[in-house]
């Protein structure tokens, strides 16, 4: 993969197995303790940033790509994780406005 994208794929699954071995088992550990509220938007907003970014990654690929076809499924994936991010964004200023 001279293209680059072995490195894209590379740091896409270090980020998925850095997200699988810290964050999921903090969020199980917890049981059913809560969360407490001036902490809630905390984590909506940081998946917010992280489905930006991968939008931003999909995007800075869709250009490049050979088959329109896929340069297709590319962009409509862009365009799903930016409206994703931005209900993200939205839902943790509500949740920020909650715990005031």
């Amino acid at each position: 993969m001279d293209s680059g994208i072995g490195a894209m794929v590379e740091a896409v699954r270090a980020a998925r197995t850095k997200i699988r071995e810290d964050a999921l088992p903090k969020a199980r550990e917890g049981g059913r303790d809560l969360v407490p509220a001036a902490e809630e938007a905390a984590l909506l907003r940081a998946i917010a940033e992280l489905v930006d970014t991968v939008g931003e990654l999909v995007d800075g690929t869709a250009g490049r790509l050979t088959t329109s076809a896929t340069r297709r499924t590319y962009v409509d994936a862009r365009n799903r994780l930016r409206r994703e991010a931005n209900n993200l964004k939205g839902d943790a200023e509500v949740a920020a406005a909650r715990a005031k």
